[in-house]
């Protein structure tokens, strides 16, 4: 490590308590206490839990619930998944900021990791450091079970870690947290541009009158499904492409799990970013693409047109998709979908050239706005998971690094 650094049994330095169980049916969409459900951390939070910003809603419980005082989330506490049905989600782990002392529970297959000094390991140093792929590889080592993967938190308590001294802990949790904090700004602004796009579309839609002609999703849009990729495998020289699934398209991302296909496929199912892609099987998603070029996997839609601007079609294809999800529900026997006839009869209404030119106006720059902070968003990602490893080792000396943007979370409490 460059740093000067004492080594530490984790054991020596946290308590750890497992979460409470408490199903499904008795969560609630307001109560008397926080519960984070394990279920509720792989998707829609990274790294912290802002109990003042939210990423997403956090479900409630109520207070006749049996739950133990240790069971209980205070502020700077660490929320550990060590549960999971893969070896590669193991070890998430979630810095749990909740300046104001809300009541707040752990749920069912989390674990509480509590830091006892916080004088020498910052609860946020030590949330990184549980990022790190070092970490991660020591806590791997202790995996047991075959369908479902479990690490027990007593080993977890025997990882040894190095620490450096508290400011240097702190220098580096600034550096870490300002990219942090501006993903955060990029995803709150992306959704108040969502919200001006749907005021936007919905005054547009007033304003409909005799002179717009009638229409369908199919007339104003190509939607063409994706290859079963697993069919075109690339061949020994090619770099491939990583193939983009249902899953990919609601993580946002083609992780370092997703799976391969030639990059020689033709351009109708070769995502890039800015593509529209329309999930019309499983879960039924709407969303950008911005994890970079990808193979189009089969149950999934890119949309594209010559006639029409991006916006056009992307609100008009989300207009219906609140329907298009509950069709989907009912044909849920085995996988809810929807069908192409389905697109064929969403009614669509086209305003003149004039006024479709004076819309795009206002409506594209604002797609324009959100795919940029979408890949933005991403290379910030790549450029923190970059740097974790090299900070948490001290290759980057961080006392070198001037960042005057205080974080709350690192003053004394």
């Amino acid at each position: 490590m460059g740093y000067n650094t004492s080594r530490y049994r984790l054991g020596d330095l946290c308590e750890f308590y497992r979460g409470a169980s408490v199903p499904r049916t008795r969560m609630h969409d307001s109560g008397d206490c926080l519960y984070i459900h394990y279920g509720d951390l792989y998707k829609g939070f990274s790294y912290c839990i802002d109990v003042e910003r939210q990423q997403k809603p956090i479900p409630y419980i109520l207070s006749s619930e049996k739950i133990k005082d240790e069971q209980r989330l205070l502020d700077q506490d660490i929320v550990y998944v060590l549960t999971s049905e893969t070896v590669d989600d193991l070890g998430h782990s979630f810095l749990f900021n909740n300046p104001q002392h809300v009541p707040a529970v752990a749920g069912t297959e989390t674990t509480i990791v509590r830091v006892k000094d916080h004088c020498i390991l910052l609860p946020a140093y030590l949330n990184y450091l549980m990022h790190s792929p070092r970490f991660l590889k020591m806590l791997r080592q202790y995996v047991r079970g075959m369908k479902v993967f479990r690490v027990h938190p007593r080993d977890v308590a025997r990882i040894e870690i190095e620490l450096p001294a508290i400011e240097t802990q702190r220098e580096t949790v600034l550096m870490l947290d300002a990219i942090h904090e501006k993903l955060l700004v990029n995803v709150r602004t992306n959704g108040y541009l969502e919200e001006l796009l749907d005021a936007e579309f919905a005054e547009m839609q007033a304003e409909a009158d005799d002179t717009w002609k009638d229409a369908s999703l199919l007339d104003i849009a190509n939607y063409k499904n994706g290859l079963a990729m697993q069919k075109f495998r690339p061949q020994p020289g090619d770099k491939g492409l990583p193939v983009l699934k249902i899953r990919e398209l609601g993580q946002g991302e083609c992780g370092p799990d997703a799976e391969w296909c030639s990059s020689d496929i033709e351009d109708s199912v070769h995502v890039r970013d800015g593509d529209l892609i329309f999930s019309w099987s499983g879960t039924l998603m709407l969303n950008f693409w911005a994890g970079g070029d990808a193979g189009l996997n089969q149950h999934l839609f890119k949309v594209t047109s010559d006639k029409y601007p991006c916006w056009f079609y992307y609100m008009w294809t989300k207009h219906h998709m609140r329907r298009f999800i509950a069709m989907a529900k009912d044909r849920a026997t085995t996988m809810g979908h929807i069908k192409r006839s389905a697109l064929a009869n969403a009614a669509v209404k086209i305003p003149s050239s004039d006024v479709l030119c004076s819309q795009t106006k206002a409506m594209q720059p604002l797609i324009d706005e959100i795919v940029g902070l979408k890949i933005q968003s991403r290379k910030l990602a790549n450029l923190r998971d970059a740097l974790l490893p090299k900070l948490m080792s001290g290759e980057i000396d961080v006392s070198k690094v001037y960042l005057t943007q205080p974080n709350s979370h690192l003053h004394e409490r």
